[in-house]
């Protein structure tokens, strides 16, 4: 279903844009607003935002608690009616009734660029203040896939309740609170038409914007992780951000976390919108969209790595580094197929132990011992190789699934596959020719009911073996 729509989505962006270029249009003003008429026009359908929800594309303002803030919105997706300015087209909505916030450009230079990230930053900085003030049992829908996003991030578990936070190193607080504020803020997008002709022009841009950063001594404010945006385009290039909000890009070494909080890509930018507008209105009202049985993923190459720093025992800020690739190794399929993580021998035995264990695998009753003497494996390969399928995660001396269901599929010679999205296994096994023959590790919390007709459904999952635990 994603697909046909990003489909149709691209065909009415490249038709539109080809009218408009037909007409030698010369006053600034009204070729801006025609473009970003394209852009409000183009989302605003049946196939792409379900109408029963009441959502609608406007141009306006956004008030973040009493406070209108001064930008004005090329073009924001919005949750029920707001506030007509007088007589005008526009409209004023607070922050929580907006889903996403486009700054559209016609041709995207790097003074546009500048232009629309302290535009947008402005608006993420005065909401980061706001949001501190609210009641903290607004953000419990949202802890959940924040720990997720952060296990998979760290490898290692996140608190389950926001007050637990300070159980945290600082390090880890920033960055979980920064995955918070990215899961309830709306989404940022730079939407340039036109522009970087190559991947790595684009890319280019984001590095001289953070080297003339670093330049500036007086104000390095607007500079943090939530303040990037969370898409990019121009042309079909594209900047996204990887806080697993869709898009998630991370290197992992053994001991060592590096995430790229930016990468790029050359994919379809129509798909990545809409990629990004269907996950944020399925978190903002805890629906399911219409993802359909598409396999196909982005290529993402990484571009900047994030890492928080910490002095004197205090969260300080964020380094970063920058990956530099060449535009010869830029130039290539833009899509791969989703498969499942791959598992050794070794790493599936690890997981039966974990089974038989009530879902925790200890890291300290000599695993690894028995893995060396029966197997000749090194407990580090095996360990790096779950944490590396960001399906397990650390918790203490222990490892444990991140999800509440897991699924293994064990290969004739002992090896495996394994993911925690049931929907895009089923799809792979059936494009594979593989009998969907799972063992399901499945983790149910203390509070929640488990009742006999449940536990009877699950084990009947196509005579798949279950294992069920309670936390």
């Amino acid at each position: 279903m994603i697909k046909k729509a990003s489909e149709l989505l691209e065909s009415f962006i490249q038709e539109e844009t080809k009218k408009l270029k037909e007409f030698n249009m010369s006053h600034m003003p009204t070729l801006g607003t025609a473009y970003e008429e394209i852009t409000k026009q183009g989302i605003d359908r049946e196939f792409i935002i379900p109408k029963e929800l009441n959502l609608k594309l406007v141009s306006g303002f956004i008030i973040i608690g009493k406070e209108l803030c001064p930008e004005q919105i090329d073009c924001m997706l919005v949750n029920g009616e707001g506030e007509r300015y007088g007589l005008t087209e526009q409209y004023i909505y607070p922050i929580e009734q907006v889903l996403c916030i486009f700054e559209v450009k016609k041709t995207l230079r790097k003074s546009d660029f500048y232009d629309a990230y302290f535009h947008l930053s402005h608006i993420r900085k005065k909401y980061a203040q706001h949001y501190k003030l609210e009641d903290i049992d607004n953000f419990k829908l949202h802890i959940l896939r924040v720990r997720k996003s952060f296990s998979r991030i760290t490898g290692r578990s996140a608190p389950e309740e926001f007050c637990d936070i300070n159980c945290l190193s600082s390090c880890d607080q920033m960055l979980f609170e920064s995955l918070l504020q990215d899961s309830l803020a709306p989404i940022s997008i730079i939407h340039g038409y036109g522009g970087y002709k190559t991947q790595s022009g684009l890319r280019k841009v984001f590095i001289d914007f953070l080297e003339d950063a670093i330049k500036t001594k007086e104000n390095r404010t607007g500079f943090g992780v939530v303040s990037f945006p969370s898409l990019v385009t121009s042309n079909e290039f594209c900047l996204v951000k990887g806080n697993g909000f869709p898009f998630a890009q991370i290197l992992s070494k053994l001991n060592e976390e590096e995430w790229a909080v930016i990468s790029s890509s050359r994919y379809n930018p129509a798909r990545m919108i809409l990629e990004l507008i269907w996950t944020k209105i399925s978190i903002y009202f805890d629906i399911k969209m219409p993802w359909g049985n598409d396999l196909d993923l982005e290529i993402l190459s990484p571009l900047i790595i994030a890492k928080a720093h910490e002095v004197n025992g205090s969260a300080a800020g964020w380094i970063y580094g920058i990956i530099e690739i060449k535009e010869e190794r830029l130039k290539r399929e833009s899509y791969t197929r989703w498969k499942p993580y791959g598992l050794s021998i070794a790493s599936i035995i690890a997981i039966h132990n974990m089974a038989m264990n009530g879902g925790y695998l200890s890291l300290t009753d000599g695993i690894d011992e028995y893995l060396s003497e029966k197997y000749s494996v090194d407990f580090s390969d095996v360990y790096n190789n779950l944490i590396k399928s960001r399906v397990f995660m650390r918790d203490g001396d222990y490892l444990r699934p991140i999800s509440s269901s897991t699924y293994i599929i064990i290969n004739e010679d002992g090896s495996g596959l394994i993911s925690s999205e049931k929907d895009r296994f089923d799809n792979w096994c059936n494009e594979n020719n593989v009998t969907p023959s799972y063992m399901i590790l499945q983790f149910i919390d203390n509070d929640e009911y488990l009742d006999s007709d449940r536990i009877i459904n699950l084990k009947e999952q196509e005579s798949n073996l279950v294992f069920i635990y309670l936390k």
